[in-house]
């Protein structure tokens, strides 16, 4: 990562699987360049929507600490994702961003 950074020159970092590396260990890098996505496509597809909405809070918590983070999918946003947890992933980061609006 500090060749991207460094030599390269990369700002920004997107498509996370958490079996290669989850996004909140590449938060460390949220002071230098912006980290964006990081719910897993494959969670996303096989959880239910309350483990979806614990694991974007949770995911939230820790990313948004010192900003340079913007939530979303670990890569695309693919038409197999049931849309009850997408929704249920927005809902969260709405609830989060805005908490006087639950």
């Amino acid at each position: 990562m500090d060749d991207l950074i460094d030599d390269v020159g990369i700002d920004a970092k997107h498509s996370y699987k958490d079996v290669i590396m989850p996004v909140t260990e590449v938060k460390k890098y949220g002071e230098r360049i912006a980290i964006l996505g990081g719910i897993d496509m494959d969670f996303l597809c096989r959880s239910d929507e309350k483990a979806v909405r614990k694991r974007v809070r949770e995911t939230l918590e820790l990313c948004m600490q010192g900003g340079g983070y913007c939530l979303g999918t670990g890569n695309s946003v693919a038409n197999y994702i049931p849309l009850e947890n997408y929704f249920a992933m927005l809902d969260e980061g709405q609830k989060f961003a805005y908490p006087s609006h639950k």
